[in-house]
Protein backbone atom coordinates (compact mmCIF):
# COMPACT_ATOMS: atom_id res chain seq x y z
CA UNK A 1 0.00 0.00 0.00
CA UNK A 2 3.09 2.15 0.74
CA UNK A 3 4.70 1.68 -2.41
CA UNK A 4 1.13 3.10 -4.48
CA UNK A 5 1.10 5.55 -2.85
CA UNK A 6 5.01 6.65 -3.31
CA UNK A 7 4.35 5.76 -7.10
CA UNK A 8 1.39 8.00 -6.97
CA UNK A 9 3.29 10.74 -5.25
CA UNK A 10 6.54 10.58 -7.88
CA UNK A 11 4.25 10.21 -11.05
CA UNK A 12 2.46 13.43 -9.99
CA UNK A 13 5.34 15.83 -8.94
CA UNK A 14 6.99 14.36 -12.62
CA UNK A 15 3.61 15.20 -14.41
CA UNK A 16 3.99 18.76 -13.95
CA UNK A 17 6.82 20.62 -15.71
CA UNK A 18 8.40 23.66 -14.59
CA UNK A 19 7.63 26.80 -16.82
CA UNK A 20 9.55 30.04 -16.63
CA UNK A 21 7.50 32.92 -17.55
CA UNK A 22 9.60 36.22 -18.27
CA UNK A 23 9.02 39.09 -15.44
CA UNK A 24 8.24 42.49 -16.59
CA UNK A 25 8.84 45.20 -14.90
CA UNK A 26 4.99 45.45 -13.55
CA UNK A 27 5.38 41.85 -12.28
CA UNK A 28 8.54 42.63 -10.43
CA UNK A 29 6.87 45.64 -8.42
CA UNK A 30 3.73 43.18 -7.75
CA UNK A 31 5.96 40.69 -6.38
CA UNK A 32 7.71 43.56 -4.28
CA UNK A 33 4.55 44.43 -2.97
CA UNK A 34 3.80 41.08 -2.53
CA UNK A 35 6.74 40.44 -0.57
CA UNK A 36 6.31 43.13 1.74
CA UNK A 37 2.63 42.38 2.21
CA UNK A 38 4.27 39.11 3.38
CA UNK A 39 6.75 40.42 5.69
CA UNK A 40 4.82 42.47 7.74
CA UNK A 41 2.38 39.66 7.92
CA UNK A 42 5.23 38.31 9.50
CA UNK A 43 6.10 40.66 11.65
CA UNK A 44 2.65 41.35 13.04
CA UNK A 45 2.61 37.56 14.17
CA UNK A 46 6.15 37.87 15.68
CA UNK A 47 5.04 40.74 17.47
CA UNK A 48 1.63 38.73 18.73
CA UNK A 49 3.50 35.82 19.48
CA UNK A 50 5.94 37.79 21.76
CA UNK A 51 3.09 39.37 23.61
CA UNK A 52 1.36 36.42 24.11
CA UNK A 53 4.48 34.85 25.72
CA UNK A 54 4.76 37.74 28.03
CA UNK A 55 1.20 37.11 29.50
CA UNK A 56 1.46 33.30 29.27
CA UNK A 57 4.87 34.18 31.75
CA UNK A 58 3.09 36.48 33.89
CA UNK A 59 0.02 34.18 34.35
CA UNK A 60 2.63 31.05 35.34
CA UNK A 61 3.71 34.03 37.77
CA UNK A 62 0.47 34.05 39.03
CA UNK A 63 -0.85 30.84 39.22
CA UNK A 64 2.48 30.03 41.56
CA UNK A 65 2.21 32.85 43.53
CA UNK A 66 -1.29 31.87 44.35
CA UNK A 67 -0.13 28.47 45.16
CA UNK A 68 2.40 29.57 47.03
CA UNK A 69 5.13 28.28 45.41
CA UNK A 70 7.84 30.88 46.56
CA UNK A 71 10.91 28.31 45.48
CA UNK A 72 10.08 28.02 42.43
CA UNK A 73 9.31 31.95 41.68
CA UNK A 74 12.75 32.37 43.62
CA UNK A 75 14.83 29.90 41.12
CA UNK A 76 13.21 31.79 37.87
CA UNK A 77 14.06 35.38 39.73
CA UNK A 78 17.43 34.47 40.57
CA UNK A 79 18.68 32.81 36.90
CA UNK A 80 17.37 35.75 35.00
CA UNK A 81 18.82 37.94 37.86
CA UNK A 82 22.13 35.87 36.67
CA UNK A 83 21.59 36.65 33.28
CA UNK A 84 21.53 39.76 34.03
CA UNK A 85 23.90 40.60 36.06
CA UNK A 86 26.26 38.99 33.75
CA UNK A 87 25.14 41.13 30.84
CA UNK A 88 25.44 44.00 32.84
CA UNK A 89 28.91 43.35 33.79
CA UNK A 90 30.29 43.10 30.02
CA UNK A 91 28.86 46.54 29.39
CA UNK A 92 30.17 48.14 32.29
CA UNK A 93 33.78 47.08 31.34
CA UNK A 94 33.01 47.84 27.83
CA UNK A 95 32.00 51.19 28.98
CA UNK A 96 34.94 51.80 30.86
CA UNK A 97 37.09 50.86 28.05
CA UNK A 98 35.71 52.63 25.75
CA UNK A 99 35.94 56.35 27.96
CA UNK A 100 39.25 55.88 28.88
CA UNK A 101 40.40 55.24 25.20
CA UNK A 102 38.42 58.46 24.12
CA UNK A 103 39.64 60.28 27.29
CA UNK A 104 43.73 59.50 26.04
CA UNK A 105 42.85 61.43 22.87
CA UNK A 106 42.60 64.73 24.80
CA UNK A 107 44.63 66.58 26.80
CA UNK A 108 45.58 66.21 30.03
CA UNK A 109 44.00 69.16 31.71
CA UNK A 110 40.73 68.82 29.81
CA UNK A 111 40.06 65.09 30.65
CA UNK A 112 38.85 65.99 34.30
CA UNK A 113 36.58 67.96 32.97
CA UNK A 114 35.20 65.63 30.46
CA UNK A 115 35.41 62.23 32.78
CA UNK A 116 31.55 63.20 34.00
CA UNK A 117 30.39 63.45 30.87
CA UNK A 118 27.76 60.45 29.29
CA UNK A 119 29.49 58.28 26.89
CA UNK A 120 27.19 58.87 24.00
CA UNK A 121 27.93 63.04 24.49
CA UNK A 122 32.29 61.89 25.37
CA UNK A 123 31.78 60.21 21.79
CA UNK A 124 30.27 63.17 19.89
CA UNK A 125 32.67 65.59 20.99
CA UNK A 126 36.17 63.57 20.88
CA UNK A 127 34.56 62.77 17.08
CA UNK A 128 34.01 66.79 16.41
CA UNK A 129 37.40 67.81 17.80
CA UNK A 130 39.35 65.27 16.34
CA UNK A 131 36.85 66.05 12.76
CA UNK A 132 38.49 69.36 12.66
CA UNK A 133 41.04 69.65 9.80
CA UNK A 134 43.25 72.37 10.54
CA UNK A 135 44.15 74.82 7.52
CA UNK A 136 47.44 74.88 6.34
CA UNK A 137 49.53 77.63 8.12
CA UNK A 138 49.99 80.65 6.86
CA UNK A 139 51.66 83.71 7.87
CA UNK A 140 49.38 86.63 9.33
CA UNK A 141 49.02 89.29 6.73
CA UNK A 142 50.16 87.84 3.69
CA UNK A 143 48.21 86.35 0.86
CA UNK A 144 48.93 83.33 -1.77
CA UNK A 145 49.95 84.52 -4.77
CA UNK A 146 48.16 83.52 -8.23
CA UNK A 147 50.77 81.77 -10.46
CA UNK A 148 49.74 82.50 -14.08
CA UNK A 149 51.53 81.38 -17.36
CA UNK A 150 51.12 84.96 -19.46
CA UNK A 151 51.54 87.95 -18.88
CA UNK A 152 48.84 90.10 -17.75
CA UNK A 153 49.10 91.91 -21.11
CA UNK A 154 48.89 89.19 -23.24
CA UNK A 155 45.70 87.77 -21.64
CA UNK A 156 42.61 87.79 -23.20
CA UNK A 157 39.25 89.33 -21.89
CA UNK A 158 38.52 85.86 -20.76
CA UNK A 159 41.68 84.88 -19.27
CA UNK A 160 41.90 87.93 -17.39
CA UNK A 161 38.38 87.78 -15.68
CA UNK A 162 39.32 84.09 -14.61
CA UNK A 163 42.90 85.41 -13.08
CA UNK A 164 40.95 88.27 -11.24
CA UNK A 165 38.87 85.77 -10.05
CA UNK A 166 41.21 83.41 -8.83
CA UNK A 167 42.77 86.25 -7.16
CA UNK A 168 39.50 86.96 -4.86
CA UNK A 169 39.07 83.23 -4.25
CA UNK A 170 42.30 83.18 -2.32
CA UNK A 171 42.53 86.41 -0.54
CA UNK A 172 38.90 85.85 0.94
Amino acid sequence: MSEETNNVASETVSEQPTQETPTSSTDVGALIAESKKYRKRSQDAEARIAEMEKKFAKAEEAKLKEKEDFKTLYEKVSSENETLSSVADKWTKYEETRRASLLEKHPEEERESLQGLPLDTLEFVTNKINGVKSNAPQVAGRTKNVVTKKHFSDMTDAEKREWHKQVIKQTS
